[in-house]
C-alpha cells in the first residue's frame, strides 16, 4: 500500500529508500576517496562494503525516480510531454551544471592533491560527465526518451525492451563502439527506471510479508555477495542479478514497514539532494586542506571528512534557503515557474 505524505505529497517510504541511497552513495565515494589517498589502511571489510553498495546503490536512485515518474502522472490528468521536459530540464539541468563545474574548477585549482585530475570544463558537461552528476545527465535523458506508459501491457513491453538493453551492455557486445555517455548510461540503467515505473504501475497490495520477504532477500544478497568477493568473482551479469535482489529487496522491505522514520532518516530525507550534490565538494575539501597541514592520520581524516561530508551540505543548503535566491541552484523550479503540466 501507498502511504503518502499529505503535506508534501510523497510516498514515505520511497523518501527512506533515497536516503538510504544517498548515504551508501556518500559513503561509496568517501571509501574510494581514502583508498585512493592511502589514508586508510586497505582491510577486506571496507573493500568488501564497497564492492558490494555498488551492486545497487545508484541503481536505487533510478528506481525511485521511475516510480515517482508514473507516480506524479497518474495524480496530475494534464500531463503535457514540452513542459514535462522543460521542467526536467530545468530541475536536473541547473544544478547539474553548477555543481559539475564546481567540482571542475576546485579540481584544476587543487592541482595533483586530488585523487582524479579533471577533465576540460566542456568535455566534462557535455561529453562525460564526473561523478556524481552523472546521474542527473543520464536521468535527463531518460525523462526525455522513456514515455509515461501506465498501462500494465505497456510497462511490462518496456520491461522487457529495457532488459534486452541492459543485456546488450552485460555483454559488451557494443564495447568496440564510441557510443555517446547518455546512451551507454540508458542501456546500463534504464531497467533500473523502468523497474521503477513497473512498480508504481502493478498492484502490490496483495502481497503479504513484504517486510519479511525484503529481509530474506537482503539476507541472500549479502551471503551472495560475500562469497562473490571472497573468490574475487567479476561478472556482469552476476553483478545485476545481485543489484536486482538487493534492490526488490530494499523496496520490499521499506514498502512494508510502518515504523515512522526518526529525527536522523528525517534530516537525510530533508538534506538528500544537497548532500548528494555536494558531498565530494565537502569532503574533497576538507581532506585537501588537512593534508596540506600535515594532518594525514586516518583517526583524523575519517571522522572530519565524514562530518564535512554530511553536515557541510546541509548547512550550505540551510544558508541558501535563508537567502532564498541561492537555492535556485539546488530548486531551480521552486523560484523559476513553468507552465504546470
Amino acid at each position: 500500500m501507498i502511504s503518502l505524505n499529505k503535506t508534501l505529497n510523497r510516498v514515505d517510504y520511497l523518501d527512506n529508500i533515497k536516503a538510504l541511497a544517498c548515504v551508501l552513495v556518500v559513503l561509496g565515494h568517501f571509501i574510494m576517496s581514502m583508498d585512493a589517498s592511502n589514508i586508510v589502511p586497505y582491510n577486506n571489510f571496507t573493500e568488501w562494503f564497497k564492492d558490494t553498495i555498488y551492486l545497487f546503490h545508484v541503481q536505487l536512485f533510478f528506481l525511485c525516480s521511475g516510480f515517482l515518474y508514473i507516480f506524479s502522472v497518474k495524480r496530475k490528468n494534464n500531463y503535457k510531454y514540452p513542459v514535462f521536459v522543460a521542467n526536467k530540464l530545468l530541475a536536473l539541468g541547473v544544478p547539474y551544471f553548477v555543481f559539475s563545474t564546481i567540482t571542475v574548477l576546485m579540481k584544476k585549482l587543487a592541482g595533483d592533491s586530488v585523487n582524479t585530475q579533471a577533465d576540460g570544463l566542456l568535455h566534462t558537461l557535455f561529453i562525460e560527465p564526473t561523478a556524481p552528476y552523472w546521474y542527473l545527465y543520464v536521468l535527463f535523458f531518460m525523462f526525455l526518451i522513456i514515455p509515461p506508459i501506465k498501462s500494465k501491457k505497456g510497462i511490462s513491453i518496456l520491461l522487457a525492451v529495457s532488459f534486452i538493453l541492459k543485456i546488450v551492455s552485460v555483454t559488451d557486445i557494443l564495447q568496440d563502439i564510441n557510443l555517446p555517455y547518455f546512451i551507454t548510461g540508458i542501456f546500463s540503467y534504464s531497467i533500473w527506471f523502468v523497474l521503477g515505473m513497473a512498480l508504481c504501475v502493478f498492484d502490490f497490495k496483495p502481497l503479504k510479508h513484504r517486510t519479511i520477504i525484503g529481509a530474506a532477500a537482503l539476507a541472500v544478497f549479502t551471503a551472495l555477495s560475500a562469497v562473490r568477493y571472497h573468490y574475487g568473482i567479476e561478472n556482469k551479469a552476476l553483478s545485476f542479478v545481485l543489484g536486482l535482489i538487493a534492490v526488490i529487496g530494499i523496496f520490499l522491505l521499506f514498502s512494508g514497514n510502518t515504523i515512522k522514520s526518526g529525527k536522523i532518516t528525517q534530516l537525510l530525507i530533508k538534506y538528500n539532494l544537497p548532500i548528494f550534490l555536494m558531498h565530494t565538494i565537502f569532503a574533497a575539501g576538507v581532506r585537501v586542506i588537512l593534508s596540506k597541514i600535515g594532518l594525514n592520520a586516518w583517526y583524523i581524516q575519517v571522522p572530519c571528512g565524514l562530518i564535512a561530508t554530511f553536515a557541510g551540505p546541509a548547512i550550505a543548503a540551510f544558508i541558501m534557503n535563508k537567502t532564498k535566491y541561492l537555492e535556485i541552484f539546488l530548486y531551480p523550479t521552486k523560484l523559476i515557474k513553468i507552465n504546470k503540466e
